[in-house]
């Protein structure tokens, strides 16, 4: 099995089509990872909703093929990240140590993000067991067989797991395909602003940053404001303080940043 250390500079990924690149030749094109036909808040399973809570009921689990869910966890913590209290150090199973079958491994691995949850909705309506995608197999840029076992979240409803399950996948698949993801950031607007300043006192979030992230999504992901294109992504806590830093001066000062227009050339 082979793993890399997660590297926490890594920008936040999201999985989008391609661009037209008409200009390029077909080997000098990129290959995008295509966005898959749900959005990340239409696939999280919501156990208080009656038809979730029956979908989960009946959802199947994936077995120990992957690794044993009910079993004990190995001594020591799980190597090759930066937080593995967030992570559970299992025996892995058959299918992610068996390198015998060729048609798992692809040089063209695909992925659809993690969301929390255990479970997540797929669009035919039906439900996959997300301990499935722990296991990513491929073939690397030299036609090398590899498989990446990802540790299992101690609470797969922990969003700082969830972020750093996506970003080590990504990470994976980037370093050893041909594939790449292209980063698509969406600057802040001026409502989601005006909700940051009016919940930050000396500079800080008033009720400590792990709140203050679970409130703003709340309050934001999902949901479709006036003069905006699409919902509002998730934020993460590295994205919202970077926010908070890179408009520091206009925070502290109690107003709403306005950022400098782009002058075209």
């Amino acid at each position: 099995l082979v793993t890399h250390p997660e590297d926490d500079t890594d920008s936040e990924v999201e999985i989008m089509p391609p661009r037209s690149r008409a200009k390029k030749t077909a080997a000098m094109r990129q290959r995008d990872v295509v966005a898959p036909a749900m959005k990340r808040n239409q696939r999280i399973l919501d156990p208080t909703k009656t038809e979730h809570a029956a979908m989960l009921a009946g959802a199947s689990k994936a077995g120990a093929e992957y690794y044993d869910s009910e079993a004990e966890e190995l001594p020591g913590g799980v190597k090759d990240t930066t937080r593995p209290d967030l992570f559970r150090n299992v025996a892995w199973g058959t299918f992610a140590t068996d390198f015998s079958k060729d048609e798992e491994f692809v040089a063209e691995p695909a992925f659809t993000q993690f969301v929390p949850g255990r479970f997540e909705l797929l669009p035919d309506g039906t439900v996959r067991d997300q301990k499935e995608k722990l296991v990513v197999k491929l073939l690397d840029k030299n036609g090398k067989k590899r498989i990446f076992a990802n540790p299992p979240p101690r609470d797969w409803a922990s969003q700082e797991a969830i972020t750093a399950l996506n970003k080590r996948t990504v990470q994976q698949i980037r370093r050893n395909t041909r594939v790449r993801f292209r980063e698509v950031v969406q600057a802040y607007v001026a409502e989601e602003r005006a909700w940051i300043l009016a919940n930050l006192e000396g500079g800080k979030p008033a009720k400590g940053w792990k709140k203050f992230v679970e409130e703003f999504n709340e309050c934001f992901e999902g949901k479709v404001l006036v003069g905006t294109a699409g919902a509002r992504p998730y934020r993460s806590h590295s994205s919202l303080t970077k926010e908070v830093e890179r408009f520091g001066d206009f925070y502290g000062k109690g107003l709403v940043p306005v950022p400098a227009k782009r002058i075209r050339k």
